[in-house]
Parts: structure tokens; C-alpha cells; sequence
């Protein structure tokens, strides 16, 4: 598994690159343990067999925030079976629920990607 380092603000995540045709998995089936989220190609997502509440933060080519949503396992309440998506990304951050405040990430911020 490839791991990246993405810098936030002042914190730095440990996350899955799963850029590419990893990005057809992405955090399916994951325990998340020894990392914090995965970067996938796409702007969007579904939920199946994600163990974990996510927050999202959508990015265009350049790795600058189009959106942020919070993001919620698939369960057998319909209101869960939802595609998380923004037409302008390229890119959607996954990360678990709670490790960012996303209050402080502002939609034109950008996110620094280190490998």
C-alpha cells in the first residue's frame, strides 16, 4: 500500500494513495489502521463496506478544496445509500470523521500533498 503524507493547516495525515484504478476500492473494507484516509481519482463517492464515518474534502487538479461533506457508511436505512459528489473536483481526500476541524478548511484552500 502506498502511503502519502497530506498537510492540513498544521496537522499532517498519513493517507492511502489510491489514485488511479485503486480508486475503484478506496477505503472498502479498511480497518484504517496506521492511516488517516486515502486520496482517490473522481468526484465521487459511495459508501459500501466503509466501516467509518468520513469527512470529504473535494479537490481540483491542483489540490485546492471545492467542497467538504460529511460522509456516512451505507447501513439498511435508505438515508444512508448516497453518492457524495462535486462536479468541479478531480479529487476527493477521504478522512476519518473528527481528525480535521473542517470548519477551518476553507473552500480555496489548498492541500499539500508530500510522497
Amino acid at each position: 500500500m502506498a502511503l502519502i503524507i497530506v498537510k492540513i493547516g498544521k496537522k499532517s495525515l498519513q493517507i492511502k494513495d489510491c489514485r488511479g484504478l485503486k480508486s475503484i476500492k478506496g477505503l472498502m473494507f479498511s480497518k484504517m489502521k496506521n492511516i488517516d484516509g486515502a486520496l482517490i481519482s473522481g468526484n465521487s463517492i459511495w459508501m459500501p463496506f466503509v466501516k467509518h464515518n468520513l469527512d470529504l474534502f473535494f479537490l481540483d487538479k491542483n489540490f485546492y478544496v471545492t467542497s467538504k461533506q460529511k460522509a456516512v457508511p451505507i447501513r439498511i436505512k435508505r438515508k444512508t445509500w448516497k453518492i457524495y459528489y462535486d462536479p468541479n473536483a478531480r479529487y476527493c481526500l477521504e478522512i476519518k470523521h473528527g481528525l480535521i476541524d473542517m470548519e477551518k478548511i476553507k473552500i480555496g484552500q489548498k492541500i499539500e500533498i508530500r510522497h
